[in-house]
């Protein structure tokens, strides 16, 4: 969790002159909300931290990395999808969750606040395969997911972006447990 936060307070740091700069050149949004571009394809990776909550448990924070692809239709609206997997696995009290797969496809809808910055909200289908080993347990669930996010663009169609998404909840043996992400990331429009 630590080191999304520094990374996250050292990309913010960046902004103001990316966004200043950005602006010089008629890079993003209009102020009168049209788009530079309709129809733009864009690729990119986050890591970030999935935090398992299970009933009876501390939070258990592995950590994942996946790849976003996603088609952006107007200012607004875009649609995504994800997949990824875990880069390390984490414990508490001899409990260890891993996070082997995660996966999702949503909507995403996006409010263009400004040239360089839009706020945004996600809503779909989203998945985990979760890896325990009490008992050695694998499972695979999918649910409804959603989340909310921020990017900020930058010059040549570069983007970074911070989100907190809800990807799964459910039960668990017994246990009901969610699991909630939090990543930054980057993007490019192709």
């Amino acid at each position: 969790m630590i080191r999304i936060l520094t990374a996250s307070v050292a990309l913010a740091a960046l902004l103001p002159a990316t966004a200043m700069a950005a602006n010089g050149y008629g890079y993003g949004y209009g102020y009168d909300g049209s788009a530079y571009a309709d129809n733009e394809f864009y690729i990119g990776g986050s890591v970030g931290e999935i935090f398992y909550k299970e009933q009876g448990l501390a939070t258990i924070s592995p950590s994942v990395a996946f790849l976003n692809l996603g088609m952006q239709f107007n200012p607004f609206l875009a649609v995504e999808g994800r997949v990824g997997g875990g880069i390390s696995g984490d414990e508490f009290a001899g409990y260890h969750v891993d996070v082997p797969l995660v996966y999702g496809g949503y909507v995403k809808g996006i409010l263009p606040v400004s040239p360089w910055f839009s706020p945004y909200a996600i809503a779909g289908v989203g998945g985990l395969q979760i890896d325990r080993n009490y008992p050695n347990f694998n499972s695979n669930d999918v649910a409804f997911s959603f989340g909310v996010g921020a990017e900020f663009r930058l010059y040549g169609g570069a983007a970074i972006h911070a989100e907190w998404a809800r990807v799964d909840h459910g039960n668990n043996d017994g246990y009901d447990f969610t699991a909630d992400q939090l990543t930054v990331g980057v993007s490019f429009r192709l």
